[in-house]
């Protein structure tokens, strides 16, 4: 069902919270699940509330050990580009998307080259919560695969 409301919640490796926030379905179709949420909008993070400036393209997968936003300021604003999240696939129950957050980012700008982010926050996290050797190996993964769709501008990426 189009526009329906629903929820994001993600944690840490560890269960502690993220991010958690509400969105709108726009997309559904195989493994992935499009949702939207908009510039002015209250986000709750681990850090307390964040008010976004974006409108928002969220592409969660369940097969995929990332998702991605696309950044748009509002009313036809300049887009800003895309910021991915390593996580473990999504899980959706039809009312709620729940991912574990890995700590590594990958920034796609509008014009430029994309760049990974976060990876000391990684390496210590990886210790500190015991990230097992495959969820390393997945991240890792994730990384070098959201580099080369965003390169090659694949999907997501291709939608400018």
């Amino acid at each position: 069902m189009i526009g329906r409301a629903i929820k994001v919640c993600s944690t840490k490796f560890d269960g502690s919270p993220h991010w958690e926030f509400d969105c709108w379905i726009v997309r559904e179709e195989g493994s992935l699940l499009v949702t939207l949420n908009f510039a002015g909008q209250e986000l709750k993070t681990w850090r307390g509330p964040w008010i976004t400036p974006y409108d928002t393209h969220n592409h969660f997968w369940t097969d995929r050990w990332y998702n991605v936003m696309r950044l748009q300021y509002p009313r036809g604003g300049a887009f800003d580009g895309w910021y991915c999240n390593v996580t473990t696939p999504m899980e959706f129950d039809g009312e709620t998307v729940r991912y574990a957050d890995l700590d590594l980012d990958v920034r796609v700008p509008a014009r430029g080259e994309p760049e990974v982010l976060d990876e000391e926050e990684f390496l210590e996290n990886s210790k500190r919560m015991g990230y097992p050797p495959k969820v390393i190996e997945r991240s890792r993964a994730a990384v070098e695969e959201l580099l080369r769709l965003a390169r090659d501008h694949q999907a997501p990426f291709d939608q400018r």
